[in-house]
């Protein structure tokens, strides 16, 4: 099963769903790390996000990358420095405007694990943060790129899940 975004929705999702930080650098992203206490998980979603956590020094519990940044590939020092010697690499297909049940069972399967885990997606990570949300512990972070305005942390609590789970529901299922 997958799940299709419709064009209301995709409007809707321009939004940031979480607190919008106008920054995407090294020391913005440990900062906003920092600011929350005690994290069961920090999970970074796109390859600058995960990139700049990782040259933070700050290695996230998960991460979903597709070597893509705003539609374009990622450079060369993104993509290796995305890879992480402490990563379990799972590589799965979501195709763009797509939450595929690939992507949902590698988040779901792996979200509790006490390893680190890297999810390459062969197609989109965008709607990632979904299930993200939806199966992170509450009290985790979800963190990811805003294309031309920064980054969005996401702060997961038992009304973000029911507000990514209302989400899920009002996608076509195909």
């Amino acid at each position: 099963m997958a799940y299709r975004l419709t064009a209301a929705l995709r409007d809707r999702l321009k939004t940031p769903f979480g607190k919008l930080y106008r920054c995407n650098s090294d020391t913005c992203l440990r900062d906003i790390v920092r600011s929350y206490r005690s994290l069961p998980k920090v999970i970074a979603i796109g390859d600058v996000t995960a990139y700049h956590l990782l040259r933070a020094g700050i290695v996230p519990d998960m991460c979903i990358v597709d070597d893509m940044t705003m539609r374009l590939p990622v450079d060369y020092e993104i993509r290796k420095g995305t890879a992480h010697e402490s990563f379990k690499d799972i590589v799965v297909k979501n195709p763009a405007g797509v939450v595929s049940q690939e992507l949902i069972d590698a988040i779901k399967d792996n979200m509790l694990s006490r390893g680190h885990v890297r999810i390459f997606v062969d197609g989109e990570e965008d709607l990632a943060v979904i299930p993200a949300c939806e199966y992170a512990p509450v009290g985790s972070l979800v963190l990811y790129g805003q294309p031309n305005e920064g980054v969005v942390a996401v702060e997961v609590t038992p009304e973000k899940k029911r507000e990514t789970l209302l989400l899920m529901q009002q996608m076509v299922k195909e």
